[in-house]
């Protein structure tokens, strides 16, 4: 028998499909390996105290009913977790189960990347030439669409330290304005033609600024003009504190479909995740800067160093540099598409 609590995304979004098929599948396995005890799955996109959606209180209904669970399933599919584990364990306890399985977005045995499953089948199909450098007119970019605390304060720093003047920079605002550079309140935003970007958002709205003012563009690498003017790519992740269960988006598996060298703005626990599952790394080609298992309050600063690092480089030294790089790039393109077939396998094969 199995209880199941949670939503996914809407109705005509992005990953809609791929979560409920995700859900089914792994409720079947559930019961398949376990059909004679009480189980509880819970999927945790938008689910906690947090939420007014309806979810949570249908697991306290649960508590207070005094139900009992012999095994509880939080799955993490298309978000990362939104419970801190103080809040998993008061939740085990409160339905007295006897086992735990922490499946998705947690740093388990039964970890899948979701994401990669979705983009292996849905990213645009691009050429190599689409994506290699043309004119390095800007040294990085740096997507931000929602205004996270980790997002804002690293444009600020790169505003502050004059470094904007090497990137292409986005950063969406709450007010759903769009930041300019005239503006006192940090930030700016590179003009795009939504043409560039897909009919809809990954919430299954027309892809334009309704929300933070910028795109929510989750399959492609947008205008291929700029991609093509950048060498770096500086990754905006959803999660930035260390401590946090390790989440990978299409975030950071952009610029490794995009071939392009990349450093994170986020957990630097990421970059051992992609060096254990076969991905290079670049931090080599700047090794007098630390960049990983950093402390949570070094990431920015040693973000700053490498730019100020690679604006002493003439254009031809970068491009030689990413001649270099480029086996590895295409690598790491080429071993996505292995990995995301290796996650789905995971995903359908989670107890075995």
């Amino acid at each position: 028998m199995i209880h199941f609590i949670g939503g996914t995304f809407p109705v005509g979004a992005a990953w809609h499909n791929d979560e409920v098929s995700a859900i089914a599948n792994i409720r079947q396995q559930i019961d398949a390996k376990f059909p004679s005890s009480r189980n509880l799955l819970i999927n945790t996109t938008w689910f906690g105290p947090q939420f007014n959606n309806g979810h949570y209180d249908r697991f306290l209904q649960l508590v207070n009913t005094n139900q009992q669970f012999d095994r509880v399933f939080l799955m993490a599919t298309a978000d990362p977790v939104f419970l801190n584990q103080e809040q998993i364990n008061n939740l085990i306890q409160s339905v007295h189960a006897k086992q735990i399985y922490l499946l998705g977005h947690f740093d388990t045995d039964y970890q899948f990347n979701f994401h990669a499953t979705v983009l292996g089948r849905y990213f645009a199909n691009y050429t190599e030439d689409d994506l290699l450098p043309k004119d390095l007119k800007k040294i990085f970019l740096n997507y931000n669409r929602k205004p996270r605390e980790h997002r804002v304060q690293l444009v600020s720093k790169l505003i502050e330290n004059n470094l904007d003047q090497y990137g292409i920079i986005t950063l969406g605002t709450e007010s759903n304005r769009i930041y300019n550079k005239t503006e006192p309140t940090p930030g700016h935003f590179i003009v795009e033609d939504l043409a560039d970007f897909g009919a809809q958002d990954s919430m299954g709205r027309a892809n334009g600024s309704e929300q933070f003012g910028i795109p929510d563009d989750i399959h492609s690498v947008g205008n291929l003009n700029l991609w093509q003017q950048h060498f770096l790519n500086i990754v905006s992740e959803t999660e930035f504190l260390p401590w946090d269960n390790t989440f990978v988006s299409e975030k950071t598996w952009k610029p490794i479909l995009g071939l392009r060298p990349f450093v994170l703005n986020g957990q630097t626990k990421i970059y051992k995740y992609l060096q254990d599952n076969g991905f290079y790394t670049f931090n080599h080609y700047w090794p007098h800067i630390k960049m990983e298992e950093l402390l949570e309050f070094e990431v920015h600063d040693s973000l700053l160093a490498v730019i100020k690092f690679l604006s002493t480089m003439t254009n031809d030294t970068l491009l030689e540099m990413y001649a270099d790089m480029l086996p590895a790039l295409e690598h790491n393109r080429n071993r996505f598409f292995e990995f995301a077939k290796e996650q789905q396998y995971k995903i359908d094969h989670l107890f075995e």
